[in-house]
Order: C-alpha cells, then structure tokens, then sequence
C-alpha cells in the first residue's frame, strides 16, 4: 500500500535529487553524469505520474515535468550515440569506420549544447518553488497508483507475449524494456515496505539490462543502415553487431523462461 505521507517524502526526494544531477550535468556533462540526470528523470517521472489528473495538466510542476521528458530524450540520444561509437571503436580501424565516428562526435555535441539549453531552462524554473499544496487523500493516491500499476502490467503482458515468440518486433522489445523500467521506478515507492516487492524490482531490473543490450544493437544496427555509403566495412559491422543482437535475445528469451513473467501478476 502507498501511503499519501510515504508518497509526498518520495515525490520530495526524488525533485531534489533531479535537481541535484541536474546542477553536477550542467558543470560536467560526462558519461556518469548523464546517466544519473536519466535515471534521476525517470525517478521523478515516476512519482509524478501517480499524482491525480488535476496536478499533471496545466500547473507549474506539469511544466516542468514536461521539460525534464524533453531533457531526458535529448540526453537518451546523446547516450545512444555514445554506444554507437563505443562498440565501433572496438572493431578494426578504417578510414570508413573513422568517418562514422567523427559524425557522431559532431551530432553528439549539437545534441548536447541542446541539452545544456534545457538543463538551464530546468534551473531557472527554480525547483523550489514548483509545488503547489497538493490536497489528495490517501484513497485517491491508491486509486490513481493501482490504476497506473494495472496499465503497465497489461502493457508488459502483452508485450512479453509478442517478443517471446519474435525476435524482430523490435518496437515491442523497446516498448516492454520502457514499461518495465517505468513499473520497477512506480514500485520503487513501496519496495521498502514489502520483501516480494524487492524481488520483483530486481527481475525487472536483470530484464530491462538484457532488453538495454538488445536495444543497443538495434540502435547501431539502424544507424549504420542509414549511412549513405554501405561499404564492406560497414556491411561487416552490421553483420557483427545481428549476431551479437541474437546471442543477447536469446539470453533474454532464457531469463524470461527462468522467472516465468516476474511475478507483476501477484500485485
């Protein structure tokens, strides 16, 4: 059960973490810290999302939810980028493979000039002073965070149903990798208060790593496909990086026979 005092200490917390990340980004936009303002953003997302209608539409925290998403998906594709560069780092160098790579160092900074641009957006809107009184009761959180559980688990469902038995359903694997990292940040908020609840965030967190991998050869693989030129180089890469994509669904469809749909039904 989500308790409306457990939530708000969340919620809180969550705010000033985001906000935290969000000040050591704008000082050092390094790898560590662009995955903490992600996560950081999901977090908050998270807590967010289980906040009635009337304080997700047309308020001041709405706003700047909706610019943290912005600042999340900007910084999704600057990270993608680093993927992409780091795995063609690890084959043999060729002026072909050098070409790719310095293109992606320029989008990557284009990208991330663009990202400083809301991080500073963020800061502006002062944190602070977002949060209205939010006047709730502790039966309308519930209703409102079964409902939100309830969704998802129907989405991860029918989804894991889907790419269980298709590999190549490859916007249904970036869909259920999403709904399980948006779930196991929703149970977050009630992990410590129950130990079977605990377990389930860590079958959705080894799940959505093993979904992350396969996710990152789908993004390498449609990025080198849409290089003008598809040299043997480039066709070799691709090739590499399907066999590798394979190995990891595999694994994934494994993992999901060991824990037999994470035990989401029980909630």
């Amino acid at each position: 059960m989500l308790t409306l005092l457990a939530f708000l200490i969340k919620l809180h917390e969550n705010l000033r973490r985001f906000d935290n990340k969000t000040n050591s980004y704008i000082k050092n936009s390094n790898e560590k810290n662009i995955h903490d303002v992600r996560t950081s953003v999901r977090r908050f997302n998270a807590a967010f999302l289980v906040l009635p209608k009337r304080y997700r539409k047309g308020c001041l925290l709405s706003d700047y939810n909706q610019l943290a998403n912005k600042f999340f998906k900007v910084n999704s594709e600057i990270r993608d980028m680093d993927i992409i560069s780091e795995k063609l780092h690890g084959y043999s160098q060729t002026d072909q493979r050098n070409v790719v790579i310095d293109l992606l160092k320029k989008d990557r900074q284009s990208n991330l000039e663009g990202a400083k641009t809301i991080a500073l957006s963020l800061k502006n809107m002062n944190s602070n002073k977002i949060f209205d009184k939010i006047d709730i009761t502790e039966k309308e959180l519930q209703k409102r965070y079964n409902k939100l559980l309830f969704r998802l688990i129907s989405k991860i469902d029918t989804n894991f149903l889907i790419v269980i038995t298709n590999s190549l359903k490859i916007k249904e694997l970036h869909e259920l990798r999403k709904d399980c990292k948006k779930i196991r940040y929703a149970l977050e908020l009630i992990s410590d208060q129950d130990k079977d609840i605990e377990k389930t965030v860590k079958q959705l967190d080894d799940i959505q790593d093993i979904l992350g991998e396969i996710h990152d050869c789908d993004t390498t693989i449609m990025f080198l496909r849409q290089q003008k030129k598809q040299s043997p180089t480039v066709k070799n890469f691709i090739n590499k990086e399907s066999t590798n994509r394979d190995n990891k669904y595999n694994q994934f469809v494994n993992q999901y026979k060991q824990y037999t749909q994470p035990n989401i039904s029980l909630l």
